[in-house]
């Protein structure tokens, strides 16, 4: 950590980030979001270091977990789904989204998810029993995305293909061949288990994806640009160190549209300040530039690392889109699921340049420097959240000094009316 310049300019991001904190409205809850991102990405190293030592068998393995996970999760849809038709019950939306609070909050999960899946197809032998299974799963991951009509994740997904097709032209078929496949397989389902099976059972047709297009037309921007326009306020007055992390809503709650912007940055640049973001893009541009290096130093006949570079890419593009029109990296899901693209793709380019990093360990004073910083971040998590944490399980009444400052709704955002 904080060895090469990428990791230093983050290093300048999470400094500027702390002193930012110092100054804002609720100093304890925007250092819980700096600690939120410096853990998730202490958490993404260690995910980057079991793949470089383990190589492809361990990055399969995770691969393999993740479909696991995503396979009990769309197993709930389908019980609902058969429960449903049986009784004459209509689909809804919600159906689609069992254990996440909105819709939104599904899209943004998967966003970073749906590569690593269609990856997971192209590395799986055809021999294999598993091989129908990731190809159903990752189909019907397209299916529930049409379904809950995902603007954002349809358009960060074309954009990972496009960056795919630019920069790996001839290499990326295999991929794209099989974004394309299960797609189709997506439009199928989609038609037949959501249209076709309904109308027959004298029923209606799911229409999500209908009414996708009548919002489009009727507001291509879903109502952001009066958010991006306070964002923009924010970031003219608050230029160097912003409002302080997680604090947009504070200073948007007069809108009543949003607690974030619904863009990465402009979610940083007015939260944390020009100086942040432009560390933090310098850091995303170096990343970039290590993943494309290590990609065209792989032979053209190696089909495994050649998915794996055209997933990665297409994942990349696909978060830093989507997240321009969402709040992809506010959720609590969806920043894991992004970690753990970001830890694929750490080990894999660290895997690919030869070389195990940190193989000796670091010397006693960084390793004691660092550990003091991560135990410092996860004391700060403790302390903002354990005062309300046990009053919020009993479902306790609210304290009076909470409701009093509730009543002009100011708290940051994950705190609205006092609640974490």
């Amino acid at each position: 950590m904080f060895q090469s310049r990428g990791d230093k300019l983050l290093g300048v991001f999470f400094l500027l980030g702390v002193v930012g904190s110092l100054q804002a409205f609720s100093t304890a809850r925007a250092l819980f979001e700096v600690s939120i991102f410096f853990l998730l990405y202490v958490f993404a190293l260690q995910i980057a270091r079991e793949i470089e030592l383990g190589g492809h068998a361990v990055l399969l393995r995770l691969l393999q977990a993740v479909g696991a996970v995503c396979a009990l999760h769309s197993l709930k849809f389908w019980v609902v789904y058969v429960t449903g038709l049986a009784a004459g019950a209509p689909l809804e939306v919600a159906d689609f989204i069992n254990g996440f609070s909105n819709v939104r909050f599904f899209n943004h999960t998967q966003t970073p998810i749906l590569p690593l899946l269609i990856l997971l197809c192209c590395i799986t032998p055809r021999a294999s029993r598993l091989h129908w299974l990731w190809w159903s799963l990752t189909a019907y991951w397209w299916m529930a995305l049409f379904a809950v009509a995902g603007r954002g994740t349809m358009v960060g997904m074309a954009a990972g293909c496009i960056a795919v097709a630019l920069l790996q032209r001839r290499l990326a078929i295999p991929y794209l061949r099989t974004v394309a496949m299960s797609a189709a397989l997506g439009l199928l389902g989609y038609a037949v288990f959501l249209v076709a099976i309904p109308l027959l059972s004298g029923g209606a047709p799911f229409g999500a994806f209908a009414s996708m297009i009548e919002r489009t037309a009727a507001d291509p921007a879903s109502n952001r640009l009066v958010l991006w326009r306070r964002a923009t306020e924010l970031i003219l007055a608050h230029p160097w160190l912003g409002v302080g992390p997680m604090h947009f809503a504070h200073n948007a709650g007069d809108l009543h549209t949003g607690a974030h912007p619904h863009d990465w940055i402009m979610q940083i640049a007015s939260e944390w300040g020009i100086p942040a973001l432009l560390c933090l893009c310098t850091a995303l541009a170096l990343a970039g530039k290590t993943l494309l290096r290590a990609g065209s130093k792989l032979q053209q006949d190696a089909r495994l690392d050649q998915a794996i570079c055209s997933a990665l890419i297409a994942g990349a593009a696909a978060i830093l889109v989507d997240g321009l029109v969402s709040g992809l990296f506010v959720m609590p899901q969806s920043q894991l699921a992004v970690v753990l693209y970001l830890g694929c793709a750490i080990g894999w380019c660290r895997g690919r340049a030869g070389r195990i990093h940190g193989n000796a360990g670091p010397a006693r004073i960084q390793a004691a420097g660092l550990g003091l910083l991560v135990a410092g971040a996860a004391l700060c998590l403790a302390l903002v959240v354990w005062p309300d944490m046990q009053a919020r399980y009993r479902n306790e009444p609210w304290r009076p000094e909470v409701a009093a400052l509730n009543q002009d709704v100011k708290w940051p955002r994950l705190w609205l009316a006092g609640f974490f």
